[in-house]
């Protein structure tokens, strides 16, 4: 049963009101990614999520990774030049999601924190390409902006700037979505009211978001199965460290323990 939520349409009549005043979570879930990954998940047949693992090597990807996958790559992700240079990866399109910063200016992976912005740049050329921020579009911040410079120092180089070509698909309303980390996908997550701007971790954001979103390109498709989910690098127990405090790690652990149908976790350490 598909759960639903408000949709603020200024263009809607009245008289259809009670049907299409709301929508699935499920197609806010499909709705909230940029267009061209939307596009991309209608033709393919796995999602792949790259977690940010120094586990993973280059030679496994290799073997993993298909030419019907879509990408899924996270904040300042790893192997960035395998992802931009190999002959059938970089064909592959990918969905690249940044996280916001507590509630500053900045968001992971993007300047002034280390980055992988000149990589983007070949991306782009190469294959589709869609950027998810999340809470906010990139503020163009400043370093004096960071609220913890210790955490990432600035080294000699450091891209502080947006370059304009990935400028440019921040500005495109085909590459580019922002994604609240209050969405409905997450409306069930147990945050920690005594830590400001807990929220569920990025990996389990979009787990929640693109297990909505596929379902309902199962729906409007007709499909017998719906598209393959393949977690890369993700861990379930606690051999690995939790990282920062303000994730419900074992809420998220006890979730991705038990995968649902066409969902794979390959789980390293």
């Amino acid at each position: 049963m598909q759960t639903s939520i408000p949709l603020n349409n200024g263009s809607i009549s009245h008289s259809n009101e009670a049907e299409v005043n709301k929508i699935s979570t499920e197609a806010a879930a499909f709705i909230s990614l940029p267009p061209n990954i939307q596009t991309a998940l209608k033709q393919k047949n796995r999602i792949v999520f790259i977690a940010n693992n120094p586990s993973i090597s280059v030679a496994q990807l290799e073997d993993l990774l298909q030419p019907d996958d879509v990408l899924v790559l996270f904040n300042h992700f790893i192997h960035a030049d395998f992802f931009a240079n190999h002959p059938l990866v970089s064909t592959l399109p990918k969905l690249l999601f940044f996280r916001q910063i507590g509630d500053s200016k900045l968001h992971f992976g993007l300047p002034p924190r280390s980055n992988n912005v000149s990589v983007i740049k070949r991306m782009a050329k190469a294959a589709p390409l869609g950027i998810l921020l999340s809470n906010q579009p990139y503020q163009f911040p400043a370093p004096d902006d960071d609220p913890s410079p210790n955490d990432d120092p600035i080294t000699a180089d450091r891209i502080l700037t947006i370059p304009l070509a990935v400028q440019a698909l921040l500005e495109s309303d085909m590459h580019h979505s922002v994604l609240s980390e209050q969405h409905p996908v997450v409306a069930d997550y147990p945050s920690f009211k005594d830590i400001h701007s807990s929220a569920p971790s990025s990996g389990f954001l979009l787990y929640r978001l693109l297990l909505a979103a596929r379902a309902h390109l199962q729906d409007i498709q007709q499909a017998e199965l719906p598209l393959q989910l393949l977690m890369l690098g993700f861990n379930d127990n606690a051999k690995t460290a939790h990282f920062w405090q303000g994730h419900n790690w074992e809420f998220e652990r006890r979730e991705m323990h038990s995968p649902p149908q066409e969902v794979e976790i390959i789980r390293q350490y």
